[in-house]
Formats: structure tokens, C-alpha cells, sequence
């Protein structure tokens, strides 16, 4: 079985592989938090989606009181 693979380890390979060694840590480090920085709004996105189906399968009906 294959270990899980977790976004940090992803943005860390393509920082590599896109920076090399030729590029200032500050550059690294910048290019580093924008790709979280997706990451986060891809799941942003990604729960927003589901409350919505949840929502339209409910017809919006809340199970909290």
C-alpha cells in the first residue's frame, strides 16, 4: 500500500522542481505560500460545493436547533 500523499510534500516537489537551486530562498518561500494559498481556496470551494448539495437535497432544512 502506498503512503497517503499530503499537499505540503506536493508544494514542496514543485517548489523544487520549479525554483532548482539557482533561486533565493525569499523567491522559494513566496512561491510556497501562493501554492497553499490555492490549495486553501480549492477547499474553500470544495465545502462550499458541498453545503450547497447538501442544502438543495434538504431544501435547505437545517438539522441543528
Amino acid at each position: 500500500m502506498q503512503a497517503p500523499i499530503y499537499s505540503d510534500d506536493v508544494i514542496e516537489a514543485m517548489v523544487d522542481a520549479m525554483c532548482g537551486l539557482d533561486v533565493c530562498e525569499e523567491d522559494k518561500d513566496i512561491y510556497r505560500e501562493a501554492l497553499r494559498g490555492l490549495v486553501r481556496l480549492g477547499q474553500a470551494e470544495q465545502l462550499l460545493s458541498m453545503q450547497l448539495d447538501f442544502d438543495s437535497l434538504t431544501n435547505g432544512v437545517s438539522l441543528s436547533h
